[in-house]
């Protein structure tokens, strides 16, 4: 058996523009199974997660910079700073911004890089008077990359439908699909909320989760709408939307319910680390992307057996391919508004329970780790 001692230490540097929300999540899942010769370092911008991502960070013991400024020059410094103070193996960017901050660095090092992709190129960032140069741009910071890894099919193919000449003649690209952590799922916080007592709902009122950020990405206004649709039917049981989470849209979200005088439909809690202990108090979970890179959110729902409402965007199809999640057309609220209906009975929970192992077996989140170790040991 080899030492732990004779295996050569790997120095590997993380740079997340955005760590917090899916990257945050992913970084605690995948970097708790990295070897033990793995050395991180992960640099950071400032963001409301801070906290969270320090006691992450604590789990899988990297060495923690966190960047402050609102812009991504401190974290373009931070990264020469890091590259000419320390000698590393690897880069790994988390999305397009990490990379495109690590690109003028790096050219003076030449540090293998690999970029991470974790969400769409999207359109509305390269229109305007300087759409073409920022595309150009990130064209360029594509191409210097050493490796592109996908989180998904869905969005290698859609990076190669906004840069096609990638496809043709850029850098080698794999797919590694997400995972969880299931020993996570198992471990609740030291004071578990009981959402029917903090909000003094009855037993008898049907709950639907929405957990996530409140971003137009995550479609939340489409949940308000299903919400409208399904209070002007009537004849209904009585049901609530309990909405956990935190980001830059939640007051217009709330002035919308105010406006079309739901709010007693609508129940918010603040950012939670640990929020799976509340799924098996809803009677489903509402996932109604626009667009996701994977779908974290969407396995750990599927692997605690609890019932699904996904929307068919890319990414998030690909996770609920083959399960029972009741998948309705994106940005559709009729259909949407169909199936929290139809789930109100409670009919489809034991399907999602029988489902619950093999959706364990294939998000195991050792499966992604163990093919990123093989991709990082082998570069060259």
């Amino acid at each position: 058996m080899t030492s732990l001692n004779c295996i050569s230490r790997k120095h590997i540097l993380v740079v997340a523009r955005w760590p917090l929300g899916g990257i945050r999540t992913y970084m605690r899942y995948v970097f708790r199974h990295f070897p033990l010769h793995y050395h991180l370092t992960l640099l950071a911008s400032s963001t409301h997660e801070d906290a969270a991502l320090i006691k992450d960070v604590e789990e899988y013991n990297a060495r923690l910079v966190i960047v402050k400024g609102d812009d991504t020059k401190g974290l373009v410094t931070a990264v020469f700073r890091e590259l000419r103070t320390n000698k590393y193996d690897v880069i790994l960017s988390q999305g397009f911004i990490s990379a495109a901050a690590v690109f003028i660095p790096n050219l003076f090092f030449r540090v293998p890089h690999i970029l991470t992709i974790h969400g769409i190129a999207e359109p509305k960032y390269f229109t305007g008077r300087f759409g073409r140069m920022k595309r150009g741009f990130i064209s360029k910071v594509l191409d210097g990359t050493t490796v592109l890894y996908a989180v998904s099919n869905d969005i290698l193919l859609h990076l190669y439908e906004q840069f096609p000449n990638l496809q043709i003649k850029g850098p080698p690209a794999v797919v590694i699909p997400n995972g969880i952590e299931l020993c996570e799922l198992e471990q609740n916080p030291a004071a578990p909320l009981d959402i029917r007592e903090m909000f003094k709902l009855d037993d008898v009122t049907i709950l639907f989760g929405f957990f996530g950020r409140f971003m137009q990405q995550k479609g939340f206004d489409l949940v308000i709408d299903a919400v409208d649709m399904l209070r002007q039917q009537g004849n209904m049981q009585p049901f609530a939307v309990v909405a956990v989470g935190s980001g830059d849209y939640l007051s217009t979200y709330q002035k919308k319910i105010r406006e079309l005088d739901l709010e007693q439909y609508f129940f918010f809690l603040p950012f939670q680390s640990q929020v799976h202990h509340l799924y098996p108090q809803m009677t489903a979970i509402v996932m109604p992307s626009r667009w996701e890179a994977s779908g974290l959110l969407a396995m750990e729902v599927l692997c605690m057996g609890r019932p699904l409402i996904a929307s068919e965007c890319i990414g998030l199809r690909e996770t609920t391919r083959d399960t029972p999640a009741k998948a309705f057309p994106s940005e559709n609220v009729l259909a949407l508004a169909d199936i929290m209906s139809d789930c109100m009975d409670n009919k489809h929970l034991e399907g999602f329970q029988l489902f619950a192992p093999q959706a364990r077996a294939r998000f195991d989140v050792a499966n992604s780790t163990e093919k990123l170790v093989n991709l990082i040991d082998n570069l060259h």
